[in-house]
């Protein structure tokens, strides 16, 4: 397991199951969402999969909608950017084909994840991405990764949701 979710895994954060579930979405290209409230670990667990797909994809530091334009990324990574569209900037980068993103849902950025697959579906007709969408809170006072989602779309556009158990 990469050291950087190993770390995670150590702190409790998260299970060992987990990390390497995690690991193995960010192989195979899945866009991944994180999902909480400042204070439950939201911002570290963003980073440290940011850094994972750093290592193994052409990973683009997105800072805003031109950033989108390049053809060569594999991954975005798109940290909590405020002044801007958020919610249009999710929505563009799941509509780039042959990519995936890694990004945040919190109150500061809120957005309807199942109103936007659905919209960039009926754009595109496409349902070949996978999207992971992981949920942080606090048990017992501390910040843990309480589940992981992965939601896919079928060829009518209707959403599939399967909570990850390991």
């Amino acid at each position: 397991m990469n050291p950087m979710l190993k770390k995670l895994v150590d702190q409790d954060f998260m299970t060992e199951s987990q990390g390497e579930y995690l690991e193995e979405a960010i192989t195979r290209k899945e866009s991944i969402i994180v999902s909480g409230h400042k204070g439950w670990g939201i911002r570290p667990l963003m980073a440290t999969l940011m850094a994972v797909a750093k290592i193994n994809s052409k990973a683009v530091q997105v800072k805003g909608f031109d950033d989108l334009k390049n053809d060569e990324a594999e991954y975005f990574l798109i940290p909590g950017i405020n002044d801007i569209n958020f919610e249009k900037l999710i929505a563009q980068a799941m509509a780039i084909p042959n990519s995936a993103f890694i990004s945040i849902k919190d109150p500061e950025h809120p957005y309807s994840i199942f109103k936007l697959l659905k919209q960039v579906f009926k754009e595109n007709k496409d349902s070949s991405k996978v999207y992971q969408v992981l949920e942080c809170a606090k048990v017992d006072d501390m910040p843990k990764l309480v589940k992981i989602t992965q939601i896919t779309l079928d060829e009518t556009g209707k959403l599939i949701k399967v909570d990850f158990e390991g």
